[in-house]
Parts: C-alpha cells; structure tokens; sequence
C-alpha cells in the first residue's frame, strides 16, 4: 500500500505557518534597551532605636516585675529626652521557663522563668543618641541593636533618585545608538525598583566600652544614608 504523498499546496502551508512567528516577530520597529542608576545622598534626621529587656528569676512574676520596672524607667528617660508618646513603641511581653542539664541525674532541672519585652524610640533629635543610648544601658537594658537611620525626606528623595535614573538610561540609550550611526526616539517601556541600604552606626559593644572608658556621652556620626534607584528602560531605535 503506498503512502499519499503531500501536494505541493500542502507543503506551501506548512512553510507558511513555519515562517508565521517569526514574520510576527520581526513587526517590532527597532528599539533599544538600558539600564540607568540614580543616588542621592541625605543627611539623616530621624534614628530607631531598639532595646531588649529580659531578666530570669525562680518565678514568672520576679522576672516580669523587674522587667517592667526597667521599661518604665526607660520610658521615662525618653519622655524626658523629649520623644512624645508616639515616639515610643513597646512590644508584648514574653515568657519561656528554662532548663539545665543534670549529668548526674541525667535529668532536666528547672532554672527559672525569662521573662522579655522589647521597646523601640523614634529620635529626632541625633545629637542626644549618644546620651539617650548609654542612658538606656545603665538602666538595665540587656540588648541594644545598632541605631537605623531615616529621612522624613524618603519619598522627595527616592523620587528624585528615581528621576535621575531615567535620565541615565536614556544617556546609555543614546550613547548606544550614537554608535551605531542612529537616534534615540520615545521611550516604550520602563520599569524601576529602588531602596535605602542600611546605615554603619556604632554598635552597643562599643558603646558600653566607650562608656566604661569614661569621658561622657559618646558623640556619634551616622554620616550620609544614600538613596539608590534603578531603572531599566526600552527606546525607539530611529534611523540618523
């Protein structure tokens, strides 16, 4: 039995439907593509501060009396270094029993109750950082983690490092079609992302140290905080 042969027209049609995607493909005008970055440095005005109190003690009422008693103190201290009370953020508190090993029992044995509560302030005003910082240590603070700077200007600032990210990749755009002998025509495509990258403030360690050093309050320096944006951008590619 012999096998029908595909006709001519058949095989025009399979050609046809071959070449289709990428006939469609080539309906594109010609555009080119870059990416651009924009900073902007800032002074910050606006520190977070974070602070852990915990205590361990036979019962969970001891731990969490003097927990609380060192929140309280420490509330006071910001009210008194003028933060108001939405400057101030306090967490629920937390409650673990905890053991110990026995290796002549070989048995667990109860060591008391941790009893923690977190607390984190808003400053405005940097030059008490250092003040307010080893104020919190003396009163019993058992955990400070390094102070995270901001700018009330965030937004106005990571527009402006947006801006300037657009203009750089349409410079690129058209240092790339310059090139090639063509122009850049009207943007068909963008797309950006940005972000804040953390600060490098000095740590608790080297505070208390400080602290213990003697001389006072230590003066710290956040220095700038940078804002970055990217932006990646697609163009008409024209004929010069």
């Amino acid at each position: 039995m012999n096998t029908p042969r595909p006709t001519a027209l058949a095989l025009l049609a399979l050609l046809a439907l071959a070449v289709a995607p990428a006939a469609m493909a080539d309906d594109r005008a010609p555009f080119v593509t870059a990416s651009g970055e924009g900073r902007v440095e800032v002074t910050p005005d606006i520190a977070w501060l974070s602070f852990g109190v915990s205590a361990r003690r036979p019962t969970v009422a001891e731990a969490r009396d003097e927990v609380a008693g060192v929140v309280d103190a420490l509330i006071r201290l910001a009210r008194a270094t003028g933060l108001a009370d939405e400057d101030i953020a306090t967490a629920a508190v937390s409650v673990r029993p905890e053991f110990d090993w026995d290796p002549q029992t070989r048995e667990r044995r109860m060591l008391g109750y941790v009893v923690s509560r977190d607390i984190q302030l808003r400053l405005e005003d940097l030059a008490r950082l250092g003040e307010l910082t080893e104020k919190a240590l003396a009163l019993g603070v058992t955990d400070a983690s390094p102070a995270r700077f901001d700018t009330s200007r965030r937004v106005e600032i990571e527009n402006e490092a947006l801006a300037a990210a657009a203009k750089d990749a349409r410079h690129r755009a058209e240092v790339l079609a310059s090139a090639l002998g063509a122009r850049v025509g009207k943007p068909l495509r963008l797309s950006a992302a940005g972000g804040m990258p953390p600060p490098m403030p000095m740590a608790r360690a080297e505070a208390m140290m400080a602290a213990d050093a003697g001389g006072g309050p230590q003066t710290y320096e956040p220095g700038l905080i940078v804002v970055i944006a990217n932006v990646g951008a697609e163009f008409e590619l024209l004929a010069d």
